[in-house]
């Protein structure tokens, strides 16, 4: 009688994990809701859901700039440490020839001993429609004039009120934690050695 309770247990739980899926749910429907998912998919370390943001293959592997950015970004990501990540803000900052430029406001949850650190983080990413689904352009496919034009879109968002009011946040958040850079730095290097 125990033994079929135990083994009722498990295959409900081997259901309960079929039906819920495993890990990070990505989403195409917009340039926002993808580049939300990319930032998930790093926080989650899971790199299958990252290669489908990319519109990659997940189960193949992929071009050896990719996996390098793909492993940088996770590492990046597993540095802080945080329990999670609250998104704040995702939106366009236009479009440039067949992409669009997005920017992501996110917040990493990191635990203290008494207390939990919002640090803020602010990314930007290419995106690219495809078959009425949105993906994340990889860094080796921004070209010279794409980087031209981030760095001109940058450089307006910098004077508007998105980007002073997660300024004024981040230069708060280290003035109270003045060795949590210095911190970050160390433990990512450790990982990446």
């Amino acid at each position: 009688m125990k033994n079929k309770k135990g083994i009722i247990m498990i295959m409900g739980m081997i259901f309960m994990l079929l039906l819920g899926g495993c890990g990070t749910k990505v989403s195409h429907k917009s340039p926002e809701a993808v580049v939300k998912s990319l930032i998930s998919a790093y926080q989650d370390q899971n790199q299958k859901a990252v290669k489908k943001c990319f519109g990659l293959n997940p189960d193949k592997e992929c071009a050896e700039e990719i996996k390098s950015e793909i492993n940088y970004n996770m590492n990046y990501f597993k540095a802080h440490e945080a329990e999670k990540i609250d998104l704040k803000k995702a939106k366009s900052l236009g479009k440039f020839d067949k992409y669009e430029l997005i920017y992501v406001w996110y917040n990493y949850k990191v635990k203290q001993k008494k207390e939990t650190l919002e640090v803020p983080a602010i990314s930007f990413y290419y995106v690219k429609e495809k078959d009425k689904k949105y993906y994340v352009v990889p860094a080796k496919d921004v070209n010279q004039e794409m980087s031209e034009n981030s760095r001109k879109k940058y450089s307006e968002f910098m004077k508007g009120d998105v980007y002073q009011a997660y300024d004024k946040e981040y230069q708060t958040f280290i003035r109270k934690n003045p060795k949590y850079e210095n911190s970050l730095q160390n433990k990512f290097q450790e990982i990446t050695k």
